[in-house]
């Protein structure tokens, strides 16, 4: 009884001696909008190997933007090509997308390793986003008539 006894007040001190709990602080995390992906797929025609260090560059784009020129809502540099095809996904805010047909169309270059255009699309390229379904498109030969 007496160990027991002993016990109890032993335990009893420790517990006075802790602290008091601190509350939890819960920073949260920053805000950021989900990105939505379109998925697509570039080609040209001509047999041809790329160079080393080519890239396609690929452009949502805004075709009923407010100011006169079309408005660029995503854009993304691919690097490291293989093919053609060029099988790509854009990333880009649903934010900045307005409930619209026939507003949205992407845009694509393809340039060598020093920058020098070779191939780009010629004709629109319609997109729907939020849309399950790959686009595809053509790019044509820079200076080619």
């Amino acid at each position: 009884m007496r160990i027991t006894r002993l016990f109890i007040v032993v335990a009893a001190t420790l517990g006075a001696c802790q602290s008091a709990p601190r509350p939890i602080v819960v920073v949260p995390a920053p805000a950021h909008t989900v990105a939505a992906v379109i998925h697509g797929r570039a080609f040209f025609l001509e047999r041809m190997a790329l160079l080393p260090g080519s890239t396609l560059d690929v452009q949502l784009i805004d075709a009923l933007a407010a100011d006169k020129d079309p408005a660029t809502i995503a854009r993304q540099r691919f690097d490291g090509l293989q093919g053609p095809p060029f099988d790509f996904d854009l990333p880009y805010d649903p934010g900045r997308i307005v409930d619209a047909p026939d507003r949205y169309s992407l845009r694509a270059t393809l340039r060598d390793a020093r920058g020098h255009l070779e191939f780009f699309t010629d004709t629109r390229a319609a997109v729907v986003p939020g849309a399950d379904r790959r686009v595809e498109f053509r790019l044509v030969r820079a200076g080619a008539g």
